[in-house]
């Protein structure tokens, strides 16, 4: 019986994660799933934020990342006028031509918002199960992808170098990676 109590626990050890590097919280288990978000600003993405942040027990959250898509993208700031034909700019008889932006807010900043608000709540939060992560441990990690057009992979942001990080790293638990928004990011890294 001893024999086959080492046996299983001997199996067990050699199939448990070992990696601690994504740590969120002192003594928390890393047998949760590596996560990166991004998303943009469109009101599904706030929402499936909002309750990702509210589930984030649940998973060892390694980026918050700011993305465009073919309905968000910000613009290079310099005047360079961007198109796409077929997107929604273009479609149901509606032809806004090229464009230095589209539909983003200059001043966008839901990620931090909802993290803001989550930061809000994180005392009670707290009280109910203590491995919520730190509203700080939330913020450095945040950043922003590439959002200047939809679809562009020009050049590396601090999105795209998260992930790389993230991907390249010690640690050999796997990264799911959630393309809510564009995957422009995710592809330039």
């Amino acid at each position: 019986m001893n024999k086959l109590k080492c046996l299983f626990l001997s199996g067990l050890m050699a199939v448990m994660p070992v990696c601690m590097s994504g740590q969120q919280t002192p003594g928390e288990k890393s047998s949760k799933p590596r996560v990166i978000i991004t998303c943009d600003p469109e009101l599904d993405d706030l929402n499936s934020l909002i309750r990702f942040l509210l589930f984030s027990t649940d998973f060892r959250v390694e980026g918050l990342i700011y993305a465009s898509s073919q309905f968000h993208w910000k613009g290079d700031g310099h005047g360079t006028k961007w198109y796409v034909l077929g997107r929604e700019y273009s479609r149901n008889g509606i032809d806004y031509g090229p464009m230095e932006s589209w539909r983003w807010d200059p001043d966008e900043r839901f990620i931090d918002d909802a993290v803001e608000a989550y930061e809000k709540v994180y005392p009670n939060l707290k009280v109910h199960d203590s491995s919520y992560p730190t509203p700080e441990y939330l913020k450095s990690k945040v950043r922003i992808g590439n959002i200047e057009f939809d679809g562009d992979i020009s050049k590396d942001t601090p999105g795209s170098e998260l992930i790389k990080a993230v991907l390249l790293d010690d640690c050999t638990d796997p990264v799911f990676i959630n393309a809510w928004g564009g995957g422009s990011t995710i592809a330039r890294a």
